[in-house]
């Protein structure tokens, strides 16, 4: 996630550098390029957040569901989450 938002902040600063100022002259756009890739890393790791979380709610009603865990532990371990 780190990586993300570094990779965002470095590419949109560059790239509005280069369009509205005297900045670098490394060409315009490959900015563009490091923002997008840092926006994608960010939502990566967001995605994989969230899918993780399900799968363990997931797991969790199951064993309600089948009878291995009551209400009142499966209350607790999602209040852990």
């Amino acid at each position: 996630m780190v990586l993300g938002i570094i990779c965002t902040v470095f590419g949109a600063g560059i790239w509005l550098i280069n369009l509205y100022g005297n900045g670098f002259h490394w060409g315009r756009d490959w900015p563009f390029l490091l923002l997008v890739f840092g926006v994608y890393k960010i939502w990566d790791y967001t995605s994989r957040t969230r899918k993780k979380e399900n799968e363990d709610l997931k797991t969790i009603l199951k064993k309600v569901e089948s009878g291995k865990m009551d209400a009142k532990e499966a209350y607790e371990k999602m209040e852990e989450k």
